[in-house]
């Protein structure tokens, strides 16, 4: 997300918009989906983000997958600082 902290606006505002559809539509929709894919560079980065693998239901694993999606809701004043704060490298764990 280096784009959006070097001041790319349109794109911290189109991740606002893709989270608060995500959330709107809930875990395991399209646009939930379509948000996680923003994030993901192979199938089993996805497959994490989206609790399609061997981590679904492990509360620490959900916490930075909703954290993800919550902080993307902040906008251009604040996404590209805080977006991954409290994901942290959770999601990167053996993967």
């Amino acid at each position: 997300m280096s784009q959006i902290r070097g001041g790319d606006t349109d794109l911290a505002e189109e991740i606002q918009q893709a989270a608060v559809t995500a959330i709107k539509a809930g875990e395991g929709s399209p646009e939930w989906e379509t948000y996680m894919r923003r994030f993901a560079q192979t199938p089993e980065e996805l497959a994490r983000l989206l609790s399609t693998d061997d981590t679904a239901d492990q509360f620490h694993m959900d916490l930075a997958r909703t954290t993800l999606v919550g902080n993307g809701t902040c906008g251009a004043t604040t996404t590209g600082f805080q977006l991954l704060d409290g994901v942290g490298d959770t999601l990167d764990q053996n993967v």
